[in-house]
């Protein structure tokens, strides 16, 4: 296979299973408020979106080990991390006031500022997420998804409990408990949530975090080949369809597994969507990237293509 390009199977990958096509903005709102809240209070659901429907969910470090011709394997993701974590130390990061960041939260700022890690970035709230889905690329369709993650572990970057150490942590204080979560998503086949203990302006406007997991050791024909495919995964779907044309509302406490839904957007939808984010959600370029590096993102090319000369003589 071709590394650097989509197989067939990918490309093909957000089929029927995996995603639905909501035909109007008021079925999107539906689907979105079903997920929310008929599956059950103690479900839990974090969001991603993506303004093209040719996207794949994949981590940025899994696409540039296929840019680079190289197998994206637990292994070379591995290794690669050492290595960038190492480079990154050496070139002064990673020191705060109250000593060394973890590995974890080094990961987590370099994920921050566009260098490939496997951290996947997510939100808590679908309108953010919509935002996404809606804010690029207007004349081709997007995809708002919703990821499942009701009993799946959340990890601090920084943990804020001081737990007895391991001697795993006393050999590499570090890194010991991140590679102990690389080990538990294997064994368990399911994602973790990445919870950065120490936050920016951005990321708490986004109210973002991180979904990221142990790469499955083959692809299972997904359309998120770098996180591990869900145990029954298409009941997440099939469930919430069955239990629409039962009229069932409420279908019990809460959706206990690990599951994936995509909604495609269509470039009509994402017209009459964007207004209604940043009027009604406040969702918007200046809410969602409220620092300088955002504003510098969302002005220079408007004011450039803008300059004026002074006639004020």
């Amino acid at each position: 296979m071709n590394l650097t390009e989509p197989s067939n199977e990918e490309l093909h990958a957000w089929n029927h299973v995996w995603s639905e096509t909501p035909e109007t903005v008021e079925e999107l709102w539906n689907v979105i408020g079903q997920l929310a809240f008929s599956f059950g209070s103690e479900s839990r659901f974090v969001w991603r979106g993506m303004s093209s429907t040719d996207h794949l969910i994949t981590s940025t470090l899994y696409r540039a080990l296929q840019t680079h011709g190289i197998a994206p394997t637990e292994a070379n993701h591995q290794v690669n991390e050492t290595k960038m974590l190492q480079k990154a130390r050496d070139w002064g990061l990673g020191h705060t006031q109250y000593g060394q960041s973890t590995d974890l939260q080094l990961l987590a700022e370099l994920q921050h500022h566009g260098f490939p890690t496997r951290l996947i970035d997510v939100t808590v709230n679908p309108m953010t997420a919509l935002w996404f889905a809606c804010e690029q690329n207007p004349d081709e369709p997007g995809r708002l998804v919703a990821i499942s993650v009701p009993n799946i572990a959340e990890v601090e970057t920084s943990p804020t409990i001081v737990t007895a150490p391991t001697w795993d942590d006393v050999e590499n204080p570090l890194g010991a408990k991140y590679i102990a979560q690389l080990h538990l998503s294997q064994e368990l086949k399911v994602p973790f949530l990445v919870r950065p203990t120490v936050r920016d302006a951005r990321m708490n406007a986004q109210e973002g975090l991180f979904i990221a997991s142990s790469v499955p050791a083959e692809y299972e024909g997904t359309p998120f080949p770098s996180l591990p495919a869900p145990q029954g995964g298409q009941l997440l779907l099939s469930l919430r369809k069955l239990m629409d044309n039962l009229g069932f509302v409420e279908y019990g406490t809460g959706w206990e597994q690990y599951g994936v839904l995509g909604l495609e957007i269509s470039p009509e939808m994402k017209k009459q969507l964007l207004p209604v984010l940043e009027k009604t959600f406040n969702r918007s370029a200046r809410t969602i990237y409220p620092d300088m590096e955002g504003f510098v993102r969302s002005q220079r090319d408007q004011i450039e293509e803008n300059l004026e000369e002074d006639t004020s003589n």
